[in-house]
């Protein structure tokens, strides 16, 4: 596997503990794809003396014989907004990235084909002589859509 793709679903555990089928299709995606993690945030209530308290682990799964297994569990200072989007989605999961680059495309962004052709000029910004400052951020415009889709 020379890429791996980390797909966040903040409520995946909620999912699979209430039976909703969309936990299935998770997981029947992380099975059919085997270079698929999914990062979610699990509420656990834990036991401190006599007090109980919610405590909050960011958690990464992957495939394991048509099982999703746990692959890390880092706990949080903190309750998450779950939901808040963009930026609560990627900062939970960005901990379980690896490598010298990486791209975020947001669900909004409609399988617009032109963002994943953007990576390999992106790379090669990264292999040019920049002087002294190397680039170690690179933005590019993104597409977004937000309408509803006309109903067939």
């Amino acid at each position: 596997m020379k890429f791996t793709y980390v797909a966040t679903c903040q409520i995946y555990g909620n999912q699979k503990q209430s039976g909703d089928l969309r936990a299935t299709d998770i997981l029947n995606l992380m099975v059919n794809y085997p270079s698929l993690r999914v990062a979610y945030i699990d509420e656990v209530e834990e036991r401190d003396g006599d007090k109980v308290q919610k405590v909050y682990y960011s958690v990464l799964v992957k495939a394991v014989d048509n099982h999703d297994q746990e692959i890390y569990r880092i706990k949080l200072p903190g309750p998450v907004k779950i939901g808040e989007g963009k930026p609560e989605n990627q900062n939970h999961a960005i901990i379980f990235t690896r490598g010298e680059a990486l791209q975020t495309i947001d669900m909004n962004q409609d399988n617009y084909l032109e963002e994943a052709l953007k990576m390999r000029n992106l790379l090669e910004e990264f292999n040019q002589d920049h002087g002294l400052r190397q680039p170690s951020i690179l933005g590019v415009r993104e597409h977004i859509f937000t309408g509803r889709k006309p109903a067939l």
